[in-house]
């Protein structure tokens, strides 16, 4: 499968997690929108980022936030992180006949610390210190990987994040526009935007 339009990335970092993604939003080659969100918090520990369709990834935002709720009414805490990716996996395969085209990355903060997680549009599921997904992906990726240390902090991953993103804006015509940064630590969650345009000649 050729990846989906957009670019959204995870790092895991020793104090929480970053999910990013950029803000356009593209259809058969034409732009709709220069302020579309990919990065949603969940609960107040776990948020995720997709590249792909909006309206298949509104569903599955829908779907977990209800889960994650009624999660927490029956059992009296927040859902972990492992536990709402399993659930996202389950819910992407039920659909495997009809794929939802979108690629996620899940990410969050619980007992066990920090973690961040991939699954692909049938419910694949791998955990990862940092991902990159999308048609950007492949070039957020060779960023971090030139970048990424095991003791890097939230507050250096988010810099590393936008850098990585904003060299895939250069190189990936259907991303752009600027960054949604999502922060997940143990205190919670918090977003945070970088508007610039893509450089021209």
């Amino acid at each position: 499968m050729s990846s989906l339009p957009g670019t959204v990335l995870g790092i895991k970092a020793v104090n929480g997690v970053v999910i990013a993604g950029e803000k356009r939003l593209t259809y058969d080659g034409y732009v709709l929108s220069k302020n579309t969100r990919k990065v949603h918090p969940i609960t107040k520990h776990v948020g995720i980022g997709f590249a792909g369709l909006v309206g298949d990834a509104q569903f599955i935002i829908r779907a977990l936030r209800m889960e994650a709720e009624n999660y927490e009414l029956q059992l009296g805490r927040e859902i972990r992180v492992r536990g709402l990716a399993k659930i996202l996996s389950l819910i992407l395969y039920s659909y495997k006949l009809a794929p939802l085209m979108t690629e996620v990355v899940v990410g969050g903060f619980d007992e066990k610390g920090p973690q961040i997680y991939v699954l692909d549009p049938v419910g694949s599921l791998i955990e990862d210190k940092y991902v990159a997904l999308g048609s950007g992906g492949p070039i957020a990726l060779g960023i971090i990987e030139k970048e990424y240390r095991e003791d890097i902090d939230v507050d250096e991953a988010e810099k590393l994040a936008v850098s990585a993103i904003r060299e895939a804006i250069e190189r990936d015509a259907v991303s752009g526009d600027g960054v949604d940064v999502l922060r997940i630590t143990e205190e919670g969650y918090s977003l945070r935007e970088y508007m610039f345009r893509r450089e021209t000649s």
